[in-house]
């Protein structure tokens, strides 16, 4: 056996039936395996360099490339049938895999992934960048470095290397040999960057951190399409950097100048500074800091006007984040880095991902602030998590009702309406999905509706608390949601979204000077999470519903899908749909269904508890934040709510020594972090700043500011 069938052969041992599906897809590999049935595969010839197997009449090619660069002698340009038929082939004729050296056997007896491993963390920066050119491995290298834990590379496999990327999705398989092996499941544009990303980002989880490549001497037109996501990456030019850094510095001033004039001192000249700044912001392609300065004169707008939505609190946590949001982009600038999550994106990309496995949770109507209305329909996918998909109209346009949309055809071809995905399981062909974990609403994605006869008798425990893992106990639902999230993270809107399984449910009540329907979910150890839906036509008929509920123990074992927020120093839930798995439908959407009928989701429940129960008094999910963070809070917005004079300065550096040493004592030591080197209204916003990222990690946070 030559060496090449000897190298082949160890290749072809690793390929299973997803490898070969990924190769080129699950159509083509049953046609191979019929053709297997009726042909013979034969070694027609053999040499040092290449390996000619017989399919037939078709000759299949083989090199040291390996099997993904086979070539057939057919019309077809890519993979076909003949040679995932040579593959299978010649994987029967090769029998198990050649012995090789004792140390290498037993090595790969005790983990066969193990030489996969040393391949490709034995790639040098060289071959990558031979692969993708430079262009891709800058935008490679900028990829990963934008990774956070929640996006990092995952890696499985047992008879090859599965390495999975997060945004786009992307799974790849390596099963030995050269970079272009990496098979990507999906039909994706300059697939070669993506190969070095992978690559990068394995070897990065595995201790080895990948090295820039030098800049380029001048700018000049990409090789590759880097594409919205990452195309900050090359080198933007010195005029632009220069831009970036006047641009920071004149957002520091107004910032200063807006504390120390004081927040109930603001004019209009101050809100056309803002503005200014946001227009310079977008042409800098500060698309985060863009919006944020926009959002900050629009609010000083409304303090201008005296508006009752205008908050000075709010407004001085905007400006807290803008100025730290500056001081990151300055500290990546120093770097050479431009980091997406502080950047930003003017517009975000969907891209393809393949087939996806979705079960329905029911869909909401809504109207939001700036005059759009609009019906979003949310899934849940066991890898992938919540995602959702949405349909909005300007207000203005006539002829769309966003709830009867709830019923229309859509948003997808075979998807008779979003009605008919609530409580079903689907699969979603040619999906495509952005970074946001929304799906596009195009009509080119194909819906399966997965029949339960269809689920091979799974369909049942897909909505069962052990596949969808409710949380069950408030604190810790509170502790995971703020553990280790900074303010200035990449938003995570689908992270908002929860499974929740109270042990009993208190009767519910209309607090008239909110005009809010409060409901009471208590956990496991009878701490109370408070449900609350704001009165409005769109969510009118889901306060009905909610009303009606009775209350007492959670005996159906309930789960409720809810997307959580915070309002002042409280985490509240907003109510979507109720899911119990041992009904017919196992998804009853408060927001569009009807009385349940029959034994069907809470008739059961209304059966046991036909008359409404009181709830016993239980603990509270509202605590106080630590004395010293809650005192600090107060100076610090006290202060920006009068200005820092000029002339009398000595009352604000008295006060900076007083809260310093109060936290201090309390443990909250990253106030003496700041430093003696900054202006006194720098040294204010930070200090807020801090306050405002000690809040989060306590689950005391204010309401999200993006």
């Amino acid at each position: 056996m030559s060496s090449l069938r000897t190298q082949l052969q160890e290749q072809l041992a690793r390929f299973d039936d997803d490898g070969l599906a990924a190769l080129a897809n699950r159509g083509l590999l049953r046609r191979a395996q019929k053709d297997l049935e009726r042909v013979t595969v034969e070694i027609m010839e053999e040499g040092a360099d290449h390996l000619v197997v017989a399919v037939g009449p078709q000759r299949v090619r083989f090199d040291a490339r390996g099997p993904a660069q086979a070539r057939c002698d057919c019309p077809a340009n890519d993979v076909c049938q003949h040679i995932l038929a040579a593959i299978i082939g010649l994987q029967r004729l090769g029998g198990a895999p050649p012995p090789a050296a004792s140390d290498a056997a037993q090595s790969a007896a005790d983990d066969p992934l193990a030489t996969l491993r040393e391949s490709l963390l034995a790639v040098s920066m060289a071959e990558l960048v031979k692969h993708a050119g430079k262009p891709g491995y800058r935008w490679a290298w900028q990829y990963v470095q934008d990774l956070d834990d929640t996006q990092a590379l995952q890696i499985g496999g047992e008879r090859h290397l599965v390495l999975q990327l997060q945004r786009p999705r992307l799974t790849l398989r390596y099963m030995g040999g050269a970079l272009a092996n990496l098979i990507v499941d999906t039909e994706i544009a300059q697939v070669e960057k993506y190969r070095v990303a992978a690559v990068l980002a394995f070897q990065r989880a595995h201790g080895r951190e990948p090295a820039p490549l030098e800049p380029a001497e001048a700018p000049r037109a990409q090789a590759l399409d880097l594409g919205v996501d990452h195309q900050l990456a090359a080198p933007s030019g010195a005029a632009l950097d220069d831009s970036r850094r006047r641009l920071r510095e004149a957002v520091r001033q107004l910032l200063a100048d807006a504390v120390g004039l004081g927040l109930a001192h603001l004019s209009e000249g101050m809100h056309e500074r803002f503005t200014t700044l946001a227009v310079w912001a977008q042409g800098a392609e500060f698309h985060r800091l863009a919006l944020l300065l926009r959002r900050i004169a629009d609010h000083i707008e409304l303090l201008l006007q005296r508006a009752g939505g205008a908050d000075e609190h709010r407004l001085f946590d905007e400006l807290s984040l803008a100025q730290a949001l500056v001081d990151a982009l300055g500290v990546a600038a120093v770097r050479g880095l431009a980091p997406v999550h502080l950047v930003g994106r003017a517009r975000t990309r969907y891209e393809e991902t393949g087939t996806l496995e979705l079960l329905g949770l029911g869909a909401r109507a809504w109207r939001s602030a700036s005059g759009y209305v609009g019906l979003t329909m949310m899934f849940w996918s066991p890898r992938e998590g919540f995602m959702s998909c949405t349909d909005a109209r300007p207000e203005s346009l006539r002829g769309f009702d966003a709830i009867a949309r709830y019923k229309a055809a859509g948003p997808w071809s075979g998807l008779g309406a979003p009605h008919q995905a609530t409580g079903r399981r689907l699969a979603l062909v040619g999906a495509q999905l952005n970074e946001a974990m929304r799906l596009s609403a195009r009509d080119s994605t194909a819906a399966i509706v997965l029949q339960a006869d269809r689920a091979d008798r799974a369909d049942g425990a897909a909505w069962s608390a052990e596949q969808l893992k409710p949380w069950t106990r408030w604190a810790e639902l509170t502790q995971a949601r703020s553990a280790g999230r900074s303010l200035l993270a990449r938003p995570a809107p689908m992270q908002d979204w929860v499974f929740l399984q109270p042990g009993r449910f208190g009767p519910s009540q209309f607090d008239e000077t909110r005009q809010t329907l409060l409901w009471p979910l208590c956990d496991a150890d009878g701490q109370i999470l408070m449900a609350e839906l704001a009165f409005d036509r769109y969510t009118e008929h889901a306060m009905e519903r909610i009303e009606a509920l009775p209350a007492g123990p959670n005996s159906d074992a309930l789960i409720l899908v809810a997307q959580l927020r915070n309002h002042g120093t409280r985490l509240v839930a907003d109510p979507l749909s109720l899911i119990c798995s041992g009904a017919a439908m196992p998804v009853d959407a408060l927001y569009f269904d009807g009385e349940p009928t029959g034994e069907g989701l809470l008739a059961r429940w209304r059966k046991a508890w036909s008359a409404r129960a009181a709830v016993a008094p239980a603990p509270s999910m509202v605590t106080a934040p630590p004395a010293a963070l809650a005192e600090a809070r107060r100076s610090l917005q006290r202060f920006a709510e009068r200005g820092l004079p000029v002339d009398a300065p000595q009352a604000w550096k008295s006060e900076q020594e007083h809260l310093l040493e109060q936290t201090r004592v309390a443990g909250l030591t990253a106030f003496a972090a700041i430093g003696t080197s900054v202006r006194e209204e720098e040294r204010l916003l930070r200090m807020n700043y801090i306050c405002m990222e000690y809040e989060a990690l306590t689950g005391h946070a204010a309401e999200s500011l993006e």
